[in-house]
């Protein structure tokens, strides 16, 4: 099933970051481009040439596509994907969906009533190494005990037309990602601690946030900063069945799948580890979750899974986040409003 796109949006993240994976996708066909910034569509018509490149996404959602791509500024995310379920489009949409966890939830009623596919970019969940890590739990009917995330971003990036403080884009930019794979790994969340730590340093924003599952028989601590020369990503995660997981830069996993305590004198006996590794050939951070997340939306529009869980899961990290800005002193967009 070959599925026709269109495009809202020509921006940096999607140039450099999305349209090289949807390229990469066969299942897709890039149908059009809706780009509102006149200097950007004519990057457009100059990369892509043979594609309409249109001015507004009005003109996109009327085309005869299956699907729409958005990935424009983050404050008109729920707007546009609403016009785009109205106009009987399935939906992939770039991360956040807004600030607002109850627009969303009503964006799930209509996916469902429309019987719709929506997928929203939190990457993360779709990296292969995490993958990797899904199925080994599952294949040990396994959960995560305890998970210890530690991650550093680069400086916050200023949103043009989304009124956020440094905090709060960060959270929302950068941090859900931590919060999202988190509040996956324990089904749910229950608990949310969260505290900054003081920095001077121009550009930097620390914080440590705990959350415990529903049940509270599972814990998660984040530990994130933002301003660093790198991007990296490491975590611990304790299962149920006593082993651990160990995962660096979604590159490389380690399942140390037996005890390493044996009782001898030196106490520490070699590690039986099965490990995984992405290659070689698997490089660059557009290629870590981007190409995945792109063939899980195709493969769920191609088995017609359409429904509002994606958009729940989404709208369930916006609360999370909510809840953590509350508790570091900011004041969420809600708020001010």
């Amino acid at each position: 099933m070959t599925i026709s796109i269109a495009a809202i949006g020509f921006g940096r993240h999607f140039r450099r970051s999305l349209l090289p994976n949807l390229i990469g996708c066969e299942r897709f066909t890039l149908a059009a481009v809706a780009e509102r910034d006149p200097a950007v569509r004519a990057v457009a018509s100059e990369r892509l040439p043979g594609i309409p490149v249109l001015a507004a996404a009005s003109d996109a959602f009327q085309l005869p596509v299956d699907a729409v791509l958005i990935s424009t500024d983050p404050s008109g995310h729920v707007q546009l994907t609403r016009a785009a379920l109205d106009a009987g489009k399935h939906v992939f949409v770039e991360k956040p969906l807004g600030t607002e966890p109850g627009a969303v939830r009503e964006l799930a009623l209509s996916a469902e009533e429309g019987q719709l596919v929506v997928s929203v970019g939190t990457m993360w969940r779709h990296a292969p190494s995490h993958r990797v890590v899904d199925n080994w739990l599952a294949s040990h009917d396994a959960g995560v005990r305890l998970a210890d995330v530690a991650v550093t971003f680069p400086d916050v990036l200023a949103r043009e037309g989304w009124d956020l403080g440094p905090l709060e884009l960060a959270m929302y930019d950068m941090m859900i990602h931590p919060l999202d794979w988190a509040r996956h790994l324990l089904g749910g969340v229950g608990a949310v601690d969260a505290v900054r730590v003081p920095s001077s340093r121009p550009g930097e924003i620390v914080v440590s946030v705990r959350l415990t599952s529903p049940s509270g028989d599972a814990l998660a601590t984040i530990s994130a900063a933002t301003g660093s020369h790198a991007y990296q990503v490491t975590a611990w995660l304790h299962t149920t069945s006593g082993d651990l997981i160990e995962v660096d830069t979604k590159d490389r996993v380690r399942i140390t799948t037996s005890p390493t305590w044996s009782g001898t004198d030196g106490s520490i006996r070699d590690r039986a580890t099965l490990g995984w590794e992405a290659g070689q050939l698997y490089r660059g951070w557009a290629r870590k979750g981007y190409a995945e997340e792109l063939a899980a939306f195709a493969d769920r529009i191609a088995a017609g899974q359409s429904g509002g869980g994606e958009l729940r899961a989404a709208a369930e990290t916006l609360e999370i986040i909510g809840r953590c800005l509350s508790q570091l002193g900011a004041t969420t967009a809600s708020d001010r409003r």
